[in-house]
């Protein structure tokens, strides 16, 4: 490759950038690598066509290698030459219990870089080789359409716009590019050591497959091409259906087919991808599937992260894990919190006779664990039902139902938690009513002023299984 013939290459990735992007800012991560580099070329090609963009380098130092001072200095030296600012955080890593420092180092780095890219785009050095690699490592894994379908030139998700420009370009020529460029740059001696997967599928197994089948790599790159356009039209479809079932509560399972298995899996991964950030194994989605098949009066867990995946009735409901209340008696006083568990407990004034009630003193006792036989009458109906009844009118999910504590006033039950007063609350009793507001502490960090009993979290993201 010639110098022209390079410069003609980093134009043309460059008007592709233009193409696809507004002017903003472009925060590059660069490691030094000829594929970062490269992607830094293209970054100042794209601002000297259009000058409102801005070109800002990062290159995060990770404090694992001895080489560290050497990278440093030679983006230093490069970013000087090209008259590019740099930035250089330095990275918090602390890996064990499970979690390896390849994986850590990759989280830390993209917390870093997305830090800089405030409303801009951050632009990445992935190529064609990353893509073969990544098809091969989700292979290994027996990952879906979705994990094969690799790396996305444009994505945008929670963190904000990620580009890949190099995804059409093998290694070998981008480094042919850059050296007729006279453009130089390092090599990580990390990517020689087979211990990590990556580097043994790209020196090992790759060779081998590639001595033995001629155009292997652009095989797998258009079986990759694909599997991501029959996930696009499969998500596509199943989109509509999830729209459909969802409701406050989760899921309504009621509105899907639940003995299209097909369908189901789509429809379930959709569904936890809005609280999870890596898309659920195929292991975990049977779980969800079994647990939406069950019975409606059947209890079931499934566990995703630091959130359980629950089955109530025919709804599919996704909490956080919460710490029960102890079994106990405490005092609350009209203005004041209490807290028992991960749940806190407050008086306030309402006008609403269906829930509210009349203090005879100053103060109230909850009672936590109330027997589920124990008769109680609330304001609403002509007569008293047992508790666990009442609980179950009011549909009260049976995992927080522990939290929903008797209110007494004087050794007299006038409330059943935040759900309803009692008839004995307005026997013979005038005066300022009160409620009992019951939230979990989350919910008071957000001032959501939220009832337990609205325990669905809304999160969003999804990332994608990615070379970084």
């Amino acid at each position: 490759m010639t110098g022209a013939e390079a410069g003609r290459l980093v134009l043309k990735l460059a008007l592709r950038l233009k193409g696809a992007l507004r002017p903003c800012r472009l925060v590059v991560g660069l490691s030094g690598g000829a594929d970062s580099t490269l992607v830094l070329l293209v970054a100042l090609k794209l601002k000297e066509l259009e000058p409102l963009f801005e070109v800002v380098a990062v290159h995060c130092i990770h404090g694992l290698d001895a080489d560290d001072p050497v990278w440093l200095a030679h983006n230093q030296k490069l970013c000087a030459k090209l008259g590019v600012e740099l930035k250089t955080p330095k990275l918090h890593i602390v890996y064990g219990q499970g979690r390896s420092p390849e994986e850590v180092s990759r989280q830390e780095r993209y917390k870093a870089l997305i830090s800089e890219v405030q409303d801009g785009v951050l632009l990445l050095g992935h190529q064609a080789d990353d893509q073969v690699e990544n098809f091969l490592l989700a292979l290994k894994r027996g990952s879906g359409p979705y994990g094969l379908s690799g790396m996305r030139f444009k994505l945008e998700d929670e963190r904000g716009c990620i580009v890949r420009p190099l995804l059409q370009l093998h290694k070998a020529q981008i480094e042919e590019a850059l050296q007729a460029l006279d453009i130089p740059y390092v090599y990580d001696i990390s990517n020689s050591y087979l211990k990590f997967e990556r580097n043994f599928m790209r020196l090992k197994v790759l060779p081998l497959l590639r001595e033995r089948f001629t155009g292997i790599d652009e095989a797998v790159l258009r079986s990759a091409y694909l599997c991501g356009c029959e996930h696009d039209l499969a998500m596509r479809y199943a989109q509509e259906k999830l729209s459909l079932a969802l409701c406050e509560r989760g899921l309504d399972l009621q509105a899907l087919p639940l003995e299209d298995e097909a369908l189901m899996l789509c429809v379930l991964r959709l569904f936890l991808c809005r609280y999870i950030r890596l898309p659920p194994e195929y292991a975990l989605l049977q779980e969800v599937l079994n647990l939406c098949r069950i019975g409606a009066d059947q209890s079931g867990l499934v566990h995703l992260e630091e959130l359980q995946v629950r089955r109530y009735r025919h709804y599919l409901c996704v909490i956080r894990a919460l710490r029960p209340p102890v079994k106990r008696l405490l005092s609350l006083k009209a203005g004041e919190q209490v807290s028992n568990g991960d749940y806190l407990y407050r008086l306030s004034e309402t006008s609403d006779p269906a829930l509210g009630f009349a203090l005879s003193g100053t103060s109230v006792t909850l009672l936590f664990y109330p027997k589920g036989s124990l008769r109680v009458h609330p304001v609403s109906r002509t007569h008293s039902r047992e508790l666990k009844k009442v609980m179950g009118e009011f549909e009260v999910p049976y995992w927080e139902r522990c939290a929903q504590c008797l209110v007494l006033d004087a050794g007299v039950a006038v409330a059943l938690g935040s759900l309803c007063a009692l008839r004995t609350a307005h026997t013979g009793r005038e005066g300022t009513l009160y409620r009992l507001e019951i939230m979990t502490r989350a919910q008071a960090d957000t001032e959501s002023n939220l009832c337990v009993r609205e325990s669905s979290f809304s999160l969003t993201g999804q990332d994608e299984y990615s070379a970084d």
